[in-house]
C-alpha cells in the first residue's frame, strides 16, 4: 500500500513538473545559459497638428565586451580604439578585466557599430541606446518636456502620454557556457521589440512661432523676470500655442542645476496661480450683466475711490473717471463700477458664478501640476473683499483657468476643457484614439455673451485695448495690471501686465493670453501686453488667409506733444483731442514724464503712459 502511494505521488510530482512548471523552469535554465543584451525599444514622435515633427529618436549603441570570449586582446584593441577613437591602452587594460562584462563606449553611431560588427574580432556585443531629439530645441519646452537617459517621459507631454510613446524592449539571446563564454556553435535569438505609439498635438507650429516670438521680444524689451503666451480656441479648448521665456533647449536639459531645470520646466500657465487685476473685469461684468445686478445703462460716478467698510479703495485712476456710463467704465476699466457690480451681486451669488466659470477647479488640461485658483472662503468674506474680488485683487487664477473663463464669457457661455492631444496613432499608422472637445453649457445665456463681446470689441476699438488693434480686423479684449505680494505684503514696483483678446470679436475662434511678469519701467497691460497680442493676431490672420472684416482705415500720424509741466487733466483732454487713450501714473500734481515722447511720430489709436508728482 505504502509502495502504491509513493509511486502515485511520484508520478504526481512528475507531472506538476513536466507539465504545470515547464515553462517557468525552461525560462529558468534559459536565463542560466544564455546572456541577453537589451535592445530598447524605439519611442514613437510627437507631432503638431500639421505633422510637422516635434520629437524624434536617435538610436545610437552601447559596446560591451566580454574578456573571456576575446581570442586576441591586443588586435581587438586595436580595432575598438581605432573605431571608437578611444586610447588604445586604457582599451587594452579593460579586455584584460575580471568582470564578465565591461562597457567599452557609449552612444556610438550606426555606421560605427556595423563597422565592429562585421569585423573578425570576437567577444565584442552591442545594445541599442534609443534618445530623445527635438528638432527646434528652445520650443514648446515646457509642453512637449523632455526624458530620462531611459527615454521615461520625466515632464510635459513626454510624461502625460508616456504610456503611449514609450516602446517596449526586445533583446539578444546568445547561448554561452558556464563562465559566460560565446559558445561556438551556439544559438543566438533576437526578440524585437516594438515601437511606440505617435502623437499628434492641437498645436500648431506656426501659431506657436508667433507665441515664442511675442515673449521672447517682451523679455527683452521690457528686462522681465518671465513671459508667457497662450493662444486657445475659444469654442472647442484646443491649445495652438503656448510659450514662456526664459526656457531651454530640450536637446541640452540643464540636469546638473536643479533650481533651474523646476524654475523653467514646468508650465507657469498651467501651475503657477496669480492676482488676475483688471482681465477679472471681464467675469465680473459678465456676472452682473447675467445676474441683473447691472445693465447696458447702468451709470458709476468714479472719484477715484470707494469706501467699503471703513477702508478707502482706490480705483487705479485715483484722479477718478467722473460720471460713466457701463461701457465707458469698462473701456476705461474703472475699479469703481466692478466694486460696485460685485457688491449689488452679492458674496454667495458671486460665488455661484465664480465656480459656473470653473475658477476654483482645475480646467483638466492633459498636462500634470495643473494649479486651481485659489478663494477666500465664502464664510469669511466681508463687503471689503468682495469689492476687491470684483477688480480681480483678493482671488488667485491660473493664467489658464482665466482664458478659459473669459472664453466662456464670449462664446456664447460655454465652459471648454482646454485639451493638447489631438490622436494617437499606432506604428501601423492606425489612429486608435481621436480627442474630442468637452464642453459644459449654460454658464452665462447668449445673450449676456453677446454683449460682454460688444463692449470688449469698444475696449480695443476706444479704450486701454487700443495697442492690440489690428487694422481692418474685430478685436476684442480687456487689458489687466496687477501689483505683486511678497509675503503677503505689497512688493512695490513689482507688476504683472496682462491682455486678454479674441477674434472675430463677433464670432470669437481665437482666444490669447499674454502675461508679462515683472516688466522694468512701463508697467500697465496696455503698453506691456496688448501690443504682443496684436503682434499674434496679424501673424494668425496672415497664416490663415483671413481677410479684413472692415475696410482698413488709413494710417493717420502725428507728432506727439508734449505734456509735461501740464496737470493729469490737462494732458487728458490734449490726448482726447487727439484720440488718444492715456493711462496716469500717480495721484497730484503735473506731469513729469511721458511715453510716447514729445516730438516722435504716433498714431492716433494708440496709448499714451504720463507719470504725475
Amino acid at each position: 500500500m505504502l509502495v502504491t502511494f509513493l509511486f502515485v505521488a511520484l508520478i504526481g510530482k512528475l507531472i506538476y513538473i513536466e507539465v504545470l512548471t515547464s515553462s517557468d523552469l525552461q525560462a529558468k535554465a534559459l536565463g542560466q545559459w544564455m546572456r541577453d543584451v537589451p535592445l530598447q525599444g524605439e519611442r514613437g514622435e510627437i507631432y503638431d497638428c500639421n505633422g510637422v515633427l516635434l520629437a524624434d529618436s536617435d538610436t545610437t549603441y552601447t559596446v560591451y565586451a566580454r574578456p573571456t570570449s576575446i581570442v586576441d586582446k591586443s588586435h581587438t584593441a586595436d580595432r575598438l580604439s581605432a573605431v571608437l577613437d578611444l586610447d588604445r591602452e586604457e582599451t587594452y587594460k579593460k579586455l584584460y578585466s575580471r568582470i564578465s562584462e565591461i562597457t567599452i563606449a557609449k552612444k556610438v553611431t550606426k555606421d560605427k557599430m556595423l563597422s565592429l560588427y562585421n569585423s573578425e574580432i570576437t567577444g565584442i556585443y552591442y545594445s541599442q541606446t534609443v534618445s530623445r531629439a527635438y528638432p527646434y530645441g528652445d520650443f514648446m519646452t515646457q509642453i512637449l518636456g523632455f526624458t530620462n537617459l531611459d527615454a521615461q517621459g520625466q515632464t510635459g507631454v513626454e510624461a502625460y502620454y508616456d504610456k503611449y510613446l514609450a516602446g517596449t524592449n526586445g533583446y539578444l539571446l546568445t547561448e554561452t557556457d558556464l563562465v559566460g563564454r560565446e559558445l561556438n556553435n551556439g544559438a543566438t535569438r533576437y526578440i524585437p521589440g516594438k515601437k511606440g505609439s505617435s502623437i499628434y498635438l492641437t498645436l500648431d507650429y506656426y501659431i506657436q512661432s508667433f507665441a515664442e516670438r511675442a515673449v521672447s521680444t517682451a523679455m527683452v524689451k521690457h528686462n522681465a523676470l518671465g513671459a508667457s503666451c497662450l493662444v486657445m480656441n475659444a469654442k472647442t479648448g484646443e491649445i495652438y500655442a503656448m510659450a514662456q521665456a526664459p526656457s531651454f533647449d530640450l536637446n541640452n536639459v540643464p540636469r546638473d542645476n536643479v533650481a533651474e531645470l523646476f524654475a523653467n520646466s514646468k508650465s507657469a500657465i498651467v501651475c503657477n496661480v496669480f492676482e488676475p487685476g483688471s482681465t477679472f473685469k471681464v467675469i465680473t461684468a459678465a456676472i452682473g450683466l447675467e445676474t441683473g445686478a447691472i445693465s447696458t445703462e447702468t451709470t458709476c460716478y468714479c472719484p477715484g475711490y470707494r469706501m467699503v467698510d471703513g477702508q478707502r479703495i482706490r480705483c487705479w485712476k485715483t484722479i477718478g473717471h467722473g460720471s460713466l456710463n457701463f461701457y465707458e467704465g469698462v473701456q476705461n476699466s474703472c475699479n469703481c463700477l466692478f466694486m460696485d457690480t460685485a457688491l449689488k451681486v452679492g458674496a454667495e451669488r458671486f460665488y455661484e458664478y465664480i465656480g459656473k466659470f470653473g475658477l476654483q477647479k482645475k480646467t483638466g488640461i492633459d498636462m500634470s501640476g495643473e494649479g486651481k485658483g485659489l478663494t477666500i472662503p465664502l464664510a469669511d468674506v466681508k463687503p471689503v473683499d468682495l469689492a476687491r474680488i470684483g477688480f480681480g485683487q483678493a482671488i488667485a487664477v491660473t493664467p489658464i483657468g482665466l482664458l478659459r473663463g473669459a472664453a466662456a464669457a464670449v462664446n456664447g457661455g460655454n465652459l471648454v476643457t482646454p485639451y493638447l492631444l489631438n490622436r494617437i496613432v499606432d506604428m501601423q499608422g492606425e489612429i486608435t484614439f481621436k480627442n474630442e472637445p468637452i464642453i459644459q453649457k449654460g454658464v452665462i445665456s447668449e445673450a449676456t455673451s453677446v454683449t460682454m463681446r460688444d463692449v470688449l470689441e469698444r475696449v480695443v476699438t476706444d479704450g486701454s485695448g487700443r495697442n492690440a488693434s489690428v487694422d481692418g480686423y474685430r478685436i476684442g479684449g480687456k487689458t489687466g495690471t496687477a501689483q505683486k505680494y511678497l509675503n503677503g505684503v505689497i512688493a512695490r514696483g513689482k507688476y504683472t501686465s496682462t491682455f486678454i483678446g479674441f477674434a472675430p470679436a463677433n464670432d470669437p475662434e481665437y482666444i490669447v493670453l499674454m502675461v508679462v511678469d515683472e516688466p522694468v519701467g512701463l508697467y500697465y497691460g496696455s503698453i506691456v501686453a496688448a501690443p504682443y497680442v496684436g503682434e499674434v493676431f496679424e501673424g494668425i490672420f496672415s497664416y490663415k488667409n483671413i481677410a479684413p472684416a472692415v475696410e482698413k482705415e488709413p494710417e493717420e500720424t502725428f507728432i506727439m506733444p508734449n505734456l509735461i509741466g501740464m496737470t493729469a487733466y490737462g494732458a487728458e483732454n490734449t490726448l482726447k483731442k487727439l484720440r488718444m487713450y492715456l493711462e496716469i501714473d500717480g495721484e497730484e500734481g503735473t506731469v513729469k514724464s511721458q511715453t510716447p515722447g514729445a516730438g516722435v511720430y504716433v498714431t492716433r489709436n494708440s496709448v499714451a503712459v504720463v507719470s504725475i508728482e
